[in-house]
């Protein structure tokens, strides 16, 4: 784990070095702040990983060394053999769960807050198809908002009572206020639904204090990993409310937080399933087997996120599926084990 995070810093630094030089920061900062903040969300992403390999590598050489048959030959059952095993697994896995939940959030928001201002320059992005519940029944939608000048392009509002649209209206452009603090929406269109007639107007300007500001439309794709997880389901809740079109980012982060820690206990299983038959090529052969395996799980594991993203899987299914997949193959490999 340690030389891995050697070399992920090694190569990060290379990357970011012409920032790192231009004088803006110190070095105490970025050691300390950037860093510091850094490592935590390394390990975190790759615990699971650490754990199959460091397994692989401890139990290829009891194997090597014939101290598992003289295990299993004293009267120890496989299963009894695995229990030091999940004891470390629980430590481990409960470790990761309390910090993937608590402390690499603390950790990304100082790492996230010094990359966007010396390294990615931030200055919030244009958002699109941003989709809002104002208030009960009534919904807005900006097809495109610029947040460096609060200016929004294709602009909506849909009102519903009982169920039926009462009101609507469309305007090609709002841009904020900040003298007045109120939205000024050009190019409009309004049509007051009515069982005694429509009435329709349309207009090139007018200003509205709608119960919004430029605030609302500030959400960075990079939020989700700096919110505790008490934070991330406060605001997945409110943003349900709200009629948020993109919560399943915030979820996919939320179950990932609790399925990256139970993963610890599975890859646990397959490392000592695999690694316990004494093998030609031993050692080597194993961790060639535990890397592929670890390959083959972050593969499925961003398949798996996309389809919760894009399409209509579940993110808790999306984000669960690798888990269920080889929490099968690790079933398979301990009945196959050697006994």
């Amino acid at each position: 784990m340690m030389l891995l995070i050697l070399i992920t810093i090694v190569i990060d630094v290379s990357e970011k070095i012409d920032n790192f030089l231009d004088g803006s920061m110190s070095w105490k900062e970025i050691i300390f702040t950037y860093y510091l903040g850094f490592i935590p969300y390394i390990v975190a992403m790759l615990a699971p990983f650490f754990v199959l390999v460091s397994v692989i590598f401890f139990t290829s050489q009891l194997a090597d060394r014939s101290e598992i048959i003289a295990i299993l030959n004293s009267g120890t059952s496989f299963y009894r053999f695995l229990r030091p095993y999940f004891i470390g697994a629980l430590i481990l896995g409960s470790f990761l769960w309390y910090s993937n939940n608590y402390l690499v959030p603390a950790s990304n928001k100082r790492r996230l807050a010094f990359e966007n201002k010396y390294i990615n320059k931030y200055t919030n992005s244009m958002a699109y198809n941003f989709h809002r519940q104002i208030s009960p029944g009534v919904f807005m939608y900006v097809e495109n908002y610029r947040p460096a000048d609060a200016v929004g392009f294709k602009f909506s509002i849909d009102k519903f009572e009982n169920g039926k649209m009462t009101y609507k209206l469309r305007s090609d452009k709002i841009e904020w206020n900040k003298k007045l603090k109120k939205w000024s929406v050009y190019n409009y269109y309004t049509r007051q639904i009515r069982p005694d007639g429509d009435i329709i107007r349309t207009g090139v300007e007018f200003d509205s204090t709608y119960n919004f500001g430029p605030e609302s439309f500030a959400v960075s794709s990079d939020k989700k990993d700096e919110m505790t997880t008490p934070i991330l389901a406060e605001f997945i809740d409110h943003g349900k409310k709200a009629g948020s079109s993109d919560m399943e980012f915030y979820e996919v982060e939320l179950y990932r937080r609790t399925s990256g820690a139970f993963s610890v206990f599975i890859m646990t299983l397959i490392g000592v399933s695999l690694a316990s038959r004494k093998i030609r090529g031993g050692l080597g052969w194993h961790l060639v087997l535990g890397v592929g395996i670890c390959a083959l799980f972050e593969v499925i594991m961003k398949f798996s996120i996309t389809f919760s993203t894009n399409s209509s899987l579940p993110p808790v299914i999306g984000v669960w599926i690798p888990n269920v997949i080889f929490g099968f193959v690790a079933i398979y490999l301990t009945v196959r084990a050697p006994k």
